[in-house]
């Protein structure tokens, strides 16, 4: 009797603590834990965890905080766990950064750094919010997609869409849809994420081969080996202007600095015996006779943020609402998926 009571109470216990461990959700991967494998590995890529390198081959595990690196004459593609897949060209280098996903209810946090070279970055099964894509100066937040990424040596980016649709957040906090296959995004070194643009547009499209930037254009990475668009449809640059849009998922890379903490005014000195002499006011300088209402009385027409050992103007302006749809692939006999 005594042994069923406590073969219950165990069971019970075990329910519970079922339970308890669903309601948690998703578990975070920890620093270091498996989260995917490679795929393809050629020639030398190199993974670099808590300063310990390894080189890679096919069907290696890859880490949570893991930095992939990629020899300038190699190439690495890899799977996570949740079928996201990522291709490595030439020269490349990102960061594992977070890895939260559970299966069941297909939610979780997705955060890949890229830091240069070229990428191609293909969702997984988890909810399409769930991914975060950051280069350095910008956030890419995705809805289904397909897309390249090129992180030019002076830190701007050029991102092509290829399927699906896919919002870029700069360091400026201002957002733009990029919803067209075929068409670029650009975004400069100093975070102003600029609108889409077919390729023959895209500005310094000449500071780098087309075929250095985009190498999976013209060879197919074997983790997308049926690829929707064609070099030629790219370079040539035919596609419909696209229609400005609100983004509804903005994600900034960089936040706006608040203004620091004023300091308490230190207390006021206590007067001496001594009687002090009242000192006469000085006179002011006039007002020049040509000058605006701010003289004396600060800039009009602008936010100034004093912190951080200086003045910043920050910018200003937000999105409205609006929405939009999933990517609409370009005419043309273009494949389905």
């Amino acid at each position: 009797m005594a042994r069923y009571a406590f073969m219950k109470s165990l069971s019970l216990s075990v329910s519970v603590g079922g339970l308890l461990l669903a309601a948690m959700g998703p578990a975070q991967a920890a620093s270091g834990d498996r989260i995917g494998e490679s795929v393809v590995i050629t020639n030398v890529v190199m993974a670099d965890f808590a300063e310990k390198q390894r080189k890679l081959a096919k069907g290696d595990e890859v880490r949570q905080d893991e930095s992939i690196e990629v020899n300038t004459d190699a190439q690495g593609e890899f799977r996570l766990d949740d079928e996201t897949k990522l291709a490595l060209g030439p020269g490349a280098r990102l960061v594992l950064d977070k890895f939260v996903y559970d299966s069941d209810k297909k939610a979780g946090s997705i955060v890949v750094n890229m830091m240069k070279g070229a990428f191609r970055f293909i969702t997984g099964a988890a909810a399409k919010t769930t991914y975060v894509i950051n280069t350095p100066n910008a956030s890419i937040t995705v809805r289904g997609t397909i897309f390249d990424v090129y992180i030019l040596p002076d830190r701007s980016v050029w991102v092509l869409l290829h399927e699906g649709a896919l919002e870029a957040t700069g360091k400026r906090n201002v957002c733009h849809v990029l919803e067209r296959p075929g068409q670029l995004i650009r975004i400069s070194d100093d975070g102003t994420v600029e609108k889409p643009v077919n390729w023959p547009q895209l500005p310094d499209n000449a500071t780098v081969a087309f075929d250095t930037a985009f190498p999976f254009v013209t060879n197919a990475p074997a983790i997308d080996p049926n690829p929707i668009l064609t070099r030629a449809m790219i370079v040539d640059g035919a596609f419909p202007p696209s229609e400005e849009k609100a983004c509804l998922n903005p994600h900034p890379r960089f936040g706006v600095k608040k203004a620091s903490t004023p300091r308490k005014a230190a207390p006021p000195a206590k007067k001496t015996k001594a009687a002090q002499k009242p000192v006469k006011p000085k006179r002011t300088a006039s007002r020049p006779k040509n000058d605006d209402d701010d003289w004396g009385n600060g800039a009009r027409g602008m936010d100034i943020v004093i912190g951080g050992g200086g003045i910043r103007i920050p910018n200003r302006g937000n999105y409205g609402g609006g929405g939009y749809g999933g990517g609409n692939r370009p005419s043309g006999g273009l494949r389905g998926r």
